[in-house]
């Protein structure tokens, strides 16, 4: 199976700061807050042959984590202004 490490990486550090954010918890902000770090990153494919260890190397990267830690914030940012629940009419679940 073909699988992004950057859209993991994002994913789970997402995960451990969004609930230090008053934002919108919903499933809709939380795929749009992906959506704008993943389209701002490239993308992170391994070929078969790579080792599990190079692959969990790229996940634990400092430099990587700080890198899509600040495109979080960005587009935490801007999900918190644009939430679906006060924009745009769309349903949004507000779990904040």
């Amino acid at each position: 199976m073909i699988k992004n490490y950057m859209e993991i990486l994002v994913s789970n550090l997402l995960s451990e700061v969004i609930v230090n954010y008053d934002v919108c918890k919903c499933q809709n902000c939380l795929n749009d807050i992906k959506a704008i770090v993943l389209n701002n990153l490239s993308p992170m494919y391994f070929l078969s042959s790579v080792e599990k260890s190079e692959k969990t190397a790229f996940l634990l990267n400092r430099q990587n984590r700080i890198s899509v830690l600040a495109k979080i914030v960005s587009a935490l940012e801007i999900v918190k202004k644009n939430e679906h629940n006060s924009n745009n009419g769309r349903n949004c679940e507000n779990n904040t």
